[in-house]
């Protein structure tokens, strides 16, 4: 599947440092147009560029002066990252879009946390006006609100925990029209001054099988896994050394849309994680040091963020950037990397050894170059590749942002 001709941003946010980039994926020159509604879905905003192959576009959100959506439309395949700032509290997020599995009809977000705010944007991306129903539920799967509301199209809708009711627990989405869904957690308890960010996930397509890339054993890990059918699941969480060797493991018995958290802070060294259900599971990892956390979903061939073809809308030379490769295949696998200026023109090639499966590679910025630009990896076999950008202090003290690569193939 190639990449999107269109790819959605649910909030632009006014009094925050607001950063978009657009990246054409294709070998031909790119139309590409960004439109932002405000929230009735009228259009109050548009920028129009012409864009080289694998040139990289800053869209100029930031002189926008009211809160917005934002549709990036395109002649050629694009990818997208927004990037939202204020102090040490950062969201990060990929553009939407059905071909990512983070536009559709049914949304779910693994996790809700009382000790801070949870603010959801919920957007219509669909040409007629949607029903949309939330379902919160507690961690051990019982309903604990429902509410609902129409969208008109492109219409856009905020809901915080004072309506879900400021639990531990998740949320679940209906739409009778395809939706883009981001939340928002601002700490309040043991992260003062951090944020999380996660768009919704699409779970049309079951998946039984989860990835992680890393594992540190330096800063404070959190995986929330939830199974999200209607019948029991058995899981099995499996960390893995770089060889692929199994070091750890722990097993759990979970109710439908039962959250579990697996003590992955028992694992001393560097390893990735294989989250295995024999029913449909989701999940969510958070990394801690002081400010900085990143923050990403479990990864998987049925969701997007796994497989031979990764494409990472920015590295950047103001900051370190550092890559993990994760092998996910049956066999030996041989990646190729491309880092390109923000032009489009390479930068960088390099190629990996043999990566065993269910084993790593990882690159950083000494290999890649520091260049300011994207980064693309061709990989033998599927592969999730994870990507931290640790901010120097002369531009954000504190911060870091994480992506996963997406998917092209």
């Amino acid at each position: 599947m190639p990449g999107p001709t269109k790819i959605y941003f649910p909030q632009i946010a006014v009094g925050w440092e607001d950063w978009v980039q657009i990246v054409n994926v294709s070998y031909e020159p790119a139309n590409v147009l960004a439109t932002a509604r405000d929230q009735q879905g009228k259009t109050v905003w548009s920028q129009e560029v012409k864009l080289a192959p694998f040139q990289a576009w800053t869209t100029a959100a930031d002189t926008i002066t009211i809160p917005v959506s934002m549709v990036v439309s395109s002649d050629k395949p694009i990818v997208g990252e927004r990037h939202c700032h204020k102090e040490t509290v950062v969201f990060d997020f990929p553009g939407a879009s059905p071909e990512g599995m983070t536009v559709g009809n049914h949304l779910f977000f693994p996790e809700i946390y009382s000790g801070g705010t949870d603010w959801f944007q919920i957007l219509n991306v669909g040409e007629l006006p949607a029903n949309v129903a939330v379902i919160v539920r507690d961690r051990s799967g019982r309903v604990h609100k429902q509410f609902w509301r129409p969208l008109a199209p492109f219409e856009w809708w905020n809901f915080t925990d004072g309506d879900t009711g400021n639990i531990d627990g998740t949320v679940e989405i209906m739409s009778t029209q395809q939706i883009a869904g981001e939340r928002h957690l601002h700490y309040h308890v043991g992260h003062e001054g951090s944020a999380a960010g996660q768009l919704g996930q699409v779970i049309d397509k079951p998946t039984t099988k989860l990835y992680f890339p890393e594992i540190s054993e330096v800063w404070n890990d959190w995986i929330q896994i939830v199974n999200v059918s209607n019948e029991v699941a058995k899981v099995t969480v499996i960390a893995r050394d770089q060889d692929g060797k199994a070091v750890w493991s722990q097993e759990a018995t979970l109710s439908p849309f039962q959250a579990w958290n697996p003590n992955v802070e028992e694992i001393k060294v560097q390893t990735s994680v294989t989250a295995i259900g024999d029913k449909h599971i989701v999940a969510e990892r958070h990394d801690h040091s002081e400010t900085q956390i990143l923050n990403f979903p479990g990864a998987s061939i049925e969701g997007r963020t796994a497989g031979r073809r990764l494409f990472f809308p920015e590295i950047y030379s103001g900051g370190l950037d550092w890559f993990r490769f994760l092998n996910i295949g049956d066999v030996p696998c041989n990646i190729s990397i491309i880092a390109r200026d923000r032009e489009g023109k390479i930068a960088k090639q390099l190629n990996s050894p043999a990566v065993p499966p269910t084993g790593w590679w990882i690159v950083t910025d000494e290999e890649t170059g520091n260049v300011t630009g994207t980064l693309e990896a061709m990989c033998t076999q599927p592969t999730v590749g994870e990507r931290h950008l640790h901010y120097s202090a002369e531009v954000h003290k504190g911060v870091a942002v994480g992506q996963f690569g997406q998917v092209l193939d």
